[in-house]
């Protein structure tokens, strides 16, 4: 199996249900991820709003590959965010089935050392996990708290679960010291989604390729491993490289507008990347995904 490209497509959250779709069709893709539905959470919407999303989906012909379950991370110790963080956890997975959704996002709890937290990490960990395997959902664990691959790792060995795995964040890798490469080595039987992005060493997010994350190595090595997860699109170049709402007030407005000359020379520079024999042309973000969904598509064969 190939594995799925796609991605929240919601601008940042911005976006309307209806706009993802259209944005992830735009692009030829027929799956995206979901994590607010026109900017509410999704713990909080009503009956009525599930049975639109189910009949839109069915409408567009499309599906939602990944639920973020929303659930921050509480202290291993505190019980009573364990118990809330668990009921909560419980009506995503009943959301996640109403929606045929078989992924979810969960962070890992907040812990010091994981050798010797373990025992009670497992403790913590097992009822969340158990609960997703009787009702058929494999979860994702998103990278949180700067914990190395090797936490990740260790914890799913020890647990000697085949229905949980991890999200590759090539960003967040390098940005906490490590190398991309022996991160991959590390994590490769255990990666369901991975972060299709780059960056230089200041933060700043380049296309694939122009950054210092060795981003198309690594998807050589998951193409070369015959990996069929998800491949996630979304990335920090709508933030950092378009405008914001306009502001108009006098100090504030001349900030705003340094922030915009940035950002408008930001896309001049993505413009001569993506579109080097048009001088004038000024790139879009629909410029930027279709270039960035077609990288992955020569790639991951």
């Amino acid at each position: 199996m190939k594995p799925t490209i796609t991605g929240y497509l919601d601008a940042e959250g911005h976006s309307t249900f209806e706009d993802q779709m259209l944005f992830a069709q735009r692009h030829g893709l027929d799956t995206i991820c979901l994590r607010t539905y026109n900017g509410q959470p999704i713990i909080e919407i009503s009956d009525n709003e599930l049975k639109k999303i189910t009949n839109d989906l069915k409408l567009n012909k499309m599906k939602i590959g990944i639920l973020d379950s929303n659930i921050q991370s509480f202290n291993l110790s505190d019980s009573r965010k364990q118990t809330d963080a668990l009921d909560e956890f419980k009506y995503m997975i009943k959301v996640a089935d109403r929606l045929k959704i078989s992924h979810v996002y969960f962070r890992l709890p907040k812990f010091d050392d994981v050798i010797n937290q373990y025992p009670e990490i497992e403790k913590v960990l097992t009822p969340f996990f158990e609960y997703a395997y009787k009702n058929s959902k494999k979860i994702i664990l998103l990278p949180v708290h700067g914990y190395k691959s090797s936490t990740y790792a260790y914890i799913l060995k020890k647990m000697k679960t085949n229905h949980v795995t991890v999200a590759f964040d090539p960003v967040l890798i390098m940005n906490q010291g490590e190398s991309t490469t022996t991160a991959y080595r590390t994590l490769r039987s255990c990666i369901g989604a991975f972060f299709c992005i780059d960056s230089d060493h200041d933060g700043q997010p380049k296309l694939m390729g122009h950054g210092k994350t060795n981003v198309l190595d690594l998807m050589k090595k998951l193409d070369r491993d015959r990996f069929d997860g998800f491949m996630i699109m979304d990335n920090k170049v709508y933030q950092t490289h378009f405008p914001d709402q306009p502001v108009k007030e006098g100090f504030f407005q001349k900030l705003f507008g340094n922030a915009e000359k940035k950002k408008a020379s930001a896309r001049t520079a993505l413009s001569k990347i993506i579109f080097p024999n048009e001088e004038t042309k000024n790139v879009t973000y629909d410029d930027i995904l279709d270039n960035q969904i077609k990288v992955v598509r020569t790639f991951m064969k």
